[in-house]
């Protein structure tokens, strides 16, 4: 037995459905959203109605169909814009989800001051090529936390192997051996005077390395909780700053510790230096 609809339904879903219309329409003029789309509509209606009576000519007609449909392409390539724009920021999103980040935000062209942290360490472990800027300006710090009882471990390449010819190939500040070998020489003279401030002998420990690192450390307190440590990633053949970026034991753990595994292996790796001694005489730990 067949049952006809309700009209008293489908009055009610027409009335409904026309609220809702009114309702979304009077929300967007309120808060000034798609009046380009309304403005456009009216237009429209008008011209519509205008020409269906005959009250303005076929190229006023064609002339304002135009026009909507400019408006209309206006608004469509504004939307395609907001919608790009989303899709920007949740690909953001997606890549800050999956420890993905800018570049910009995680190296840097300058290397970070360290003296704050560094001024209450209690071990202190750098390596480098020369270090001759690095230890020139750290010298005061370093000074004061020998005298409070830290241990500083400073290594830095051999001018008197095979290094010194590498970092000479690496480089376009130097043409000859003999750059980086006057530039180790004052960095090892500015640690023999650290060497008096300690407060034992194997407070400043010196190591030369037989290889040029392919990255710069300096570690302060590595294994401490709240350890940080800064990389510094040497490049080849530029005058461009080295980029560099920050761990942090705290936040880093997995990194932090292939770094920190990384200093001590050049460290066994390198020869041992006598602050009061040449660059040629070495301690127990000769390898």
């Amino acid at each position: 037995m067949s049952t006809s609809p309700d009209p008293r339904i489908d009055s009610r879903s027409r009335a409904t459905a026309v609220s809702s219309v009114t309702s979304r329409l009077g929300r967007d003029l309120r808060q000034g959203r798609n009046l380009d789309l309304y403005i456009a509509v009216g237009v429209a209606v008008v011209i519509a109605t205008l020409g269906v009576f005959g009250v303005v000519d076929a190229k006023v007609l064609a002339a304002a169909t135009l026009a909507v449909l400019a408006v209309m392409a206006i608004s469509g390539l504004s939307s395609r814009h907001e919608v790009d724009g989303v899709r920007t920021a949740l690909n953001r999103i997606a890549a800050g989800e999956s420890g993905e980040v800018a570049a910009e935000r995680f190296l840097s062209s300058r290397p970070p001051a360290v003296d704050t942290e560094i001024a209450t360490a209690t071990d202190v472990a750098i390596v480098g090529v020369t270090l001759t800027r690095t230890v020139r300006d750290m010298l005061p710090v370093l000074d004061r936390r020998l005298r409070a009882g830290a241990r500083v471990r400073v290594m830095l390449i051999d001018a008197d192997s095979a290094a010194n010819v590498e970092a000479v190939a690496r480089s376009r500040k130097a043409d000859t051996p003999e750059f980086y070998r006057h530039r180790v020489s004052a960095t090892l003279d500015l640690l023999r005077v650290l060497a008096s401030s300690g407060s034992s002998e194997t407070a400043l420990q010196i190591r030369l390395l037989p290889f040029v690192p392919t990255f710069g450390l300096c570690l302060v307190d590595a294994d401490d909780v709240h350890g940080r440590i800064r990389v510094e990633m040497y490049q080849h053949r530029t005058l461009e700053p080295n980029p560099t970026f920050r761990l942090r034991a705290d936040r880093d753990a997995w990194w932090y510790a292939l770094f920190r595994g990384q200093f001590e292996t050049m460290w066994e790796s390198a020869r041992e230096l006598r602050p009061g001694t040449g660059s040629h005489a070495v301690g127990s730990g000769e390898r």
